[in-house]
């Protein structure tokens, strides 16, 4: 029969090669897990040290933002002021320079009148016809002699009585005439140089007012430019600033987590490091103990005193006692000790094969141990629901990600699209504008072409009929003497009306060039010289021709040109209604496409405007399918282990459990059929 010992030794030398077996395969894991560490602790630091730096220059970018903002914002409301004080100096401006405008046609036209009676005055009185001027003009003159600033006190004086000695009104001494045009000679002139000088200075206004106007005009066109950009800008700026500080905020949110993320990792790489120190020196004491053990019961005199000692199976009897108990306990220990490091177990292994042991306290340690073994069965059980609820959870958020991946897809291409049309529109509205204002131009041209060819026909037209006219009364002035017209007296200018006022003598008008004062020349037909004319034959009395026929023709040929008239006039008013509609609707169309034009840019901003939050949406879902993915990996990492060998593991345990039960119940005095007789190399084999 082999020799016990020997099996011992065996037993040993296999416990010895499967904890190294273990060991390796612990240290690989743990060389893994230490990468993990350095890996994801770098890519932290990493991540926190950017979102720090990322944070300050957003901040700064917001604050600079902002200020831009403020001040955009004043001088957008400085603009307006400059715009409004710019368009009140042209209307107060306006406003004055009508007054000064009345004012100067005043007193212009006043110094006219009087310069022109002057003019009138002075002659009369050099020719010796002052009492024949002042008969027709004096009241008139004798108001401007004594109204006028153009004359001293003394000068008036000498005016005025000569004015009352030339109309008999006083006996006393009167200034001889030669004084007097001396004196209204000076009047005249200062008046005169009064009227240049008020001239020159209207002139002057006039010029200095359109200056002004143009100046404020080009104040106002760079207040309104800059209006419409400080506008766009200050909202450039707002759409800036909220995405700043959300991105900020986002920024925020993620450093926190990245910090959190990163002291919970350090924690758990430095105890899992612990631990593992702790379980390589517990390995290496076992590992230090098998060989040691190896070692004395290999020596050959240990194996020959074995032989002397150990009784013959056939001998040995075995009895219920303590140390039969406790062997028994001790080898279900071990059974559930297995092959792994299990300093517990160990230590209760301890117990039992001590010298003075005691049941109670084993029992107690068992117990301990069994409650170990369950917490950590229950910890596995939370940390598998754990692992499925993130498993799930992740999928979920894989799959939400990928929806909402596609939604952004989708409006991004609707907003692309939606760009490009909203872009053709307002092009092809602005083109629409630019070929209508180019056709109103044109029919503008062809009305005006249209309205001057009507009146230079009507004027023609009315002329034919005027002489057609005027031949017709001649006509009736010899065959119908009763419905003869005599020509209408010529009316007096404006300067003939004023010179005869003041006393002048118009005379005689002469007849105006032409037929009947029409102004229309007759051209003279000269007689060809001939020899002298025979004899006249006897000639009887005279006798008119009947005027009749060519008086009918005259009126036919008038009504037609009257028709003819009429019809243009209508034409006329045909065409100008038609050109007026044609405007109206030109304004109604051109306001419309103008409005869908300024509507379609509105439609075009707010798309661009969505097109860059779609953007920076579809980037953020792919930095958070990156994270997702990213903790999806570190999850596999830390659950992967356990969810592959989660019923091994509860199987294992349950096992110990239930040897731990069974040694506890041997140590108690549970009759698991030891009062037997066993042989000693049952009691040795594993």
């Amino acid at each position: 029969m082999a020799n016990p010992i020997r099996r011992v030794v065996s037993l040993l030398q296999s416990m010895q090669s499967k904890i190294e077996a273990e060991g390796e395969q612990q240290d690989k894991n743990f060389a893994k897990f230490q990468c993990y560490c350095e890996q994801n602790a770098a890519k932290l630091s990493d991540a926190v040290e950017q979102a720090k730096v990322k944070i300050e220059s957003l901040a700064t970018d917001i604050e600079s933002s902002t200020q831009d903002r403020t001040q955009t914002v004043a001088d957008l409301a400085s603009a307006k002021e400059n715009r409004e004080s710019a368009q009140k100096a042209i209307a107060d401006a306006t406003a004055q320079r009508e007054k000064e405008a009345a004012a100067f046609d005043k007193d212009s036209t006043d110094l006219k009148t009087n310069i022109a009676a002057l003019d009138k005055a002075i002659p009369a009185i050099e020719n010796g016809m002052g009492g024949s001027f002042l008969q027709t003009s004096g009241s008139a003159f004798s108001q401007l002699i004594a109204t006028s600033k153009a004359i001293s006190e003394e000068d008036r004086g000498s005016v005025q009585a000569f004015l009352q000695a030339a109309s008999g009104g006083t006996t006393g001494y009167a200034p001889q005439s030669g004084e007097i045009v001396g004196i209204l000679k000076q009047m005249n002139d200062t008046m005169k140089k009064d009227l240049a000088d008020i001239t020159a200075t209207e002139n002057s206004a006039i010029a200095d007012f359109n200056e002004l106007v143009a100046a404020q005009n080009k104040a106002i066109q760079a207040a309104t430019d800059t209006i419409e950009e400080k506008t766009e800008q200050s909202g450039q700026l707002a759409v800036e600033i909220v995405q700043l500080k959300n991105e900020k905020s986002d920024t925020e949110q993620q450093l926190t987590a990245d910090t959190g993320f990163s002291a919970q990792l350090e924690k758990d790489c430095a105890q899992q490091t612990k631990d593992y120190a702790e379980i390589k020196q517990t390995r290496a004491d076992e590992l230090l103990a098998i060989a040691d053990t190896i070692k004395i019961l290999n020596d050959d005199d240990v194996l020959e005193l074995f032989k002397k000692t150990l009784p013959s199976p056939s001998l040995l009897q075995v009895r219920v006692s303590q140390q039969e108990l406790a062997s028994k306990a001790l080898k279900l220990v071990r059974s559930a000790a297995g092959s792994g490091a299990h300093p517990r177990l160990d230590l209760i292994a301890m117990a039992l094969k001590g010298k003075k042991m005691n049941f109670d306290k084993v029992i107690k340690m068992i117990d301990e141990m069994e409650a170990v073994l369950k917490k950590e069965q229950t910890d596995d059980d939370d940390k598998k629901a754990y692992c499925e609820k993130e498993f799930d959870e992740t999928e979920d958020r894989f799959k939400e990600l990928g929806h909402e991946k596609e939604r952004l897809d989708q409006k991004h291409d609707n907003l692309v699209a939606t760009i490009k049309e909203t872009e053709e529109t307002i092009a092809s509205l602005e083109q629409g504008i630019k070929d209508l204002d180019k056709s109103v131009a044109e029919a503008t041209e062809i009305r005006k072409q249209d309205h001057d060819d009507y009146v230079s026909s009507t004027a023609q037209d009315q002329a034919a009929v005027q002489i057609l006219e005027f031949a017709k009364n001649r006509l009736q002035k010899f065959y119908n003497p009763k419905l003869y017209k005599e020509a209408p007296k010529r009316e007096l200018s404006e300067e003939e009306k004023m010179y005869a006022a003041y006393g002048g003598d118009i005379g005689t008008t002469p007849a105006p060039e032409g037929l009947a004062g029409t102004g229309i020349a007759v051209s003279l037909v000269q007689l060809a010289v001939r020899d002298e004319p025979p004899p006249a034959p006897k000639v009887g009395g005279y006798e008119k021709q009947k005027g009749g026929g060519v008086l009918g023709m005259i009126d036919r040929l008038v009504n037609d040109l009257k028709t003819e008239m009429n019809e243009h006039k209508l034409e006329e008013e045909d065409a100008q209604q038609d050109y007026e509609q044609l405007m109206k609707d030109s304004a109604e169309k051109r306001a419309s496409d103008s409005k869908a034009v300024s509507e379609n840019e509105s439609v075009l901003a707010e798309a661009k405007s969505d097109l860059a939050g779609t953007n920076d949406d579809l980037k953020a879902n792919s930095k958070n399918s990156q994270e997702t993915h990213e903790y999806n990996q570190d999850l596999h990492k830390s659950c992967d282990f356990l969810m592959d060998n989660f019923d091994t593991r509860k199987s294992a345990r349950t096992e110990e459990l239930e040897a731990l039960d069974k040694a506890k119940a041997v140590l108690s005095g549970a009759d698991f059929e030891f009062v037997q007789v066993h042989r000693s190399e049952r009691f040795l084999a594993k």
